[in-house]
């Protein structure tokens, strides 16, 4: 009897990351996108060898649901540094993308991920418009529902198309929170 080897898929090699995912426009198109934060806005609990991160929440005492649990809110980073990938690139699209978090947090910034209508299988099937759009309705719900009050843009291969267009195109409110050098 012959015996079969099982394949061990490789380590990312572009790193792992934590953080959460999450819906920024509904219901069409469900676009998402993913936000590690620095760790001293995060809580850690270490059971036995397993180290878990948790946010750290803040007491809310207005009505509004969004982002609380039981009352407390949670206390989200203001500084959000925003990397739009290339044609059919999504989430974790470089190899320096964890390199670049790193860089975030060191500085007190939040990494977003974006996924586009244009990434993945979508790239040909859109514009830079579109993509502009897009941008600023994920803008509009980190300023509304996530903490964001600063922004800097990294575009890599198209996505500095996209940066460039949005700093030309977009909306004003945002285009004057987006950090440029």
């Amino acid at each position: 009897m012959q015996q079969t080897r099982k394949m061990i898929p490789p380590i990312s090699p572009y790193g792992t990351f934590t953080g959460e995912l999450f819906q920024y426009t509904s219901p069409f198109p469900s676009l998402v996108a993913f936000e590690s934060s620095p760790s001293s806005h995060l809580s850690s609990i270490t059971t036995s060898n397993i180290t878990t991160t948790t946010p750290t929440f803040v007491q809310n005492n207005n009505n509004n649901n969004d982002d609380q649990y039981n009352g407390y809110k949670k206390k989200l980073n203001t500084k959000k540094c925003i990397l739009i990938g290339g044609l059919s690139d999504g989430l974790i699209p470089t190899p320096y993308s964890k390199q670049l978090e790193c860089a975030c947090h060191e500085n007190g910034w939040s990494l977003i991920q974006l996924v586009l209508s244009s990434s993945y299988l979508g790239f040909g099937n859109g514009s830079l418009e579109r993509d502009t759009q897009e941008i600023n309705k994920l803008m509009t719900y980190l300023h509304h529902h996530r903490g964001g009050e600063e922004f800097a843009l990294v575009g890599h291969s198209t996505g500095c198309q996209n940066s460039v267009h949005f700093l030309k195109h977009g909306d004003n409110e945002y285009i004057r929170r987006t950090k440029v050098s």
